[in-house]
């Protein structure tokens, strides 16, 4: 078997690349021949590359390469003197063995480093000591072709598996999400009857008190379970989008009226700047409230009593729309940031231990700007706070008259 052959059978489901995976089986020459009998073969019809020179053990004494042989012998007086000679007085009685269990990345590393004659010269592949065959230049470029093959075909499964998975639990979570809000939107309604007792007054006061409770972990849990379907439908390319041009400052009014109550019981100030000639925003409105409601309520959520939540617009260098939000709250450490952008991640500190959330509100975010051909980029220091900026091509943006005229 070819050493091509061999590498294609690694390919084809063995687990391990190994040296042996390169001996080509040549035949070796008997260190009793000599060097006259070595030119006939070598300049016969199907000459091979290169030869290994055994003892009668079949161990390896040393190696001869045929144009390096060739060549030498051509010279002056050489067939005159060596011609009656054993092969071993012109072959290289040091050349590279490797044991056949070698690793190929090894192999590699070793004639890369320490032996790299060894690809103009070959070298030897032994099985226990004694010879197996002959490796070269071609096979191992061969060999390290099939192997970046095989890779690259484990790779391409992964990630079609990886594809179809994320697929499955996109429309597994969507699937639940919609079975779940049924009965959640029942729960609601209901307890928000009870709670305000508009069929008669409850015998016992507890009792009103209790449909409350409940009214607010139902619409707690209904937050989370549409969370969890525009992130599914979001990552999936479903989310439906309507594009309109938005004035920024209203849509920093409306999302600040919302969290007023919030910043106020936290004793946070929250602030909202536009700046000169920033144009409207063509967004989908509702989409982008979600967005930005979900940074000011992290801002305000991670803000100890007395700080500061700022968010602003302004035009960026590109000429599109850069939307800041900036707190002074905890913050966090650089290395942190990828993992809160990961879905029901939180960072563990502990002024955010007693913190309300489901992990879900960056990794929403940054999934919606992206849809709207945007880029979330984020810094943040222990202590000192955080700041989210939201990048928007200029073709996200519209002229202020032209959307009045539109």
């Amino acid at each position: 078997m070819s050493a091509f052959a061999s590498v294609s059978s690694l390919q084809n489901g063995q687990p391990e690349w190994k040296a042996g995976a390169l001996a080509d089986p040549l035949p070796a020459f008997d260190a009793s021949l000599t060097c006259a009998e070595v030119y006939e073969r070598f300049n016969g019809p199907q000459p091979q590359i290169a030869a290994a020179v055994v003892d009668g053990d079949n161990k390896v004494v040393g190696i001869v390469n045929r144009l390096r042989f060739m060549a030498r012998y051509a010279q002056r007086f050489v067939p005159e003197l060596f011609g009656k000679q054993s092969i071993t007085r012109l072959a290289n009685t040091k050349p590279l063995i490797v044991d056949e269990r070698m690793a190929l990345g090894d192999l590699g590393t070793m004639i890369t480093l320490d032996c790299p004659d060894a690809l103009r010269e070959s070298f030897v592949v032994t099985r226990q000591g004694r010879y197996l065959g002959i490796g070269t230049s071609e096979t191992l470029v061969r060999s390290k072709v099939a192997l970046l093959m095989a890779r690259e075909e484990q790779l391409n499964a992964a990630l079609l598996a990886a594809q179809d998975a994320n697929r499955t639990k996109s429309n597994f979570l969507a699937l639940m999400s919609h079975e779940l809000r049924t009965p959640l939107n029942a729960i609601i309604g209901f307890s928000e009857v009870l709670a305000q007792e508009l069929f008669g007054p409850h015998a016992n006061v507890r009792y009103r008190e209790y449909a409350g409770d409940i009214h607010g972990a139902g619409k707690h849990l209904l937050a989370l379970i549409n969370d969890i379907l525009d992130l599914s439908k979001s990552e999936a390319g479903r989310l439906d989008l309507y594009f309109e041009p938005i004035d920024l400052s209203i849509l920093f009014q409306d999302c600040m009226r919302l969290l007023l109550g919030r910043a106020r019981e936290g004793g946070v100030t929250v602030t909202a700047l536009v700046g000169d000639g920033v144009p409207m925003l063509e967004a989908d409105a509702l989409r982008m409230k979600q967005v930005m409601l979900n940074l000011l309520s992290n801002a305000v959520k991670f803000t100890l009593p007395g700080g500061k939540v700022e968010v602003s617009a302004d035009i960026g260098a590109d000429n599109g729309v850069v939307i800041s939000v900036r707190d002074t709250g905890i913050g966090m450490a650089p290395e942190m940031i990828p993992i809160a952008l990961e879905p029901f991640r939180q960072i563990a500190s502990p002024l955010s231990r007693n913190v309300e959330g489901t992990g879900l509100g960056l990794s929403l975010v940054k999934s919606l700007t992206e849809q709207h051909d945007g880029k979330l980029v984020i810094e943040s220091a222990p202590g000192i706070g955080t700041t989210v900026q939201l990048s928007f091509p200029p073709a996200r943006t519209r002229n202020r008259r032209m959307a009045l005229i539109a």
